[in-house]
């Protein structure tokens, strides 16, 4: 299973983002199911970008192949590095 890792304050405003994402995806392939996969990666980033998520074109690109290939998908949701601790 691959993980997509998406680092984003995002979850701290809304606690259900897993939920949005999954919903969201689903979403997005059952919209652009007749659609090439590179279509169907476009049609899923625009709906990401929607509820304030930022994927690559390759990262969207490579869900909607392991989706359409029957395998899962799980998003790993991580907070944004605090700047201040950086130092």
């Amino acid at each position: 299973m691959t993980e997509f890792r998406i680092t984003h304050e995002i979850h701290q405003t809304h606690p259900d983002i897993r939920e949005k994402l999954t919903a969201t995806t689903i979403e997005a392939i059952n919209e652009s199911s007749a659609r090439s996969a590179e279509d169907a990666a476009r049609v899923l980033r625009h709906k990401l970008a929607e509820i304030g998520v930022q994927m690559s074109e390759p990262a969207c690109l490579s869900a909607i192949e392991r989706i359409r290939s029957g395998k899962q998908l799980r998003f790993e949701i991580e907070p944004l590095p605090d700047e201040d601790n950086l130092a």
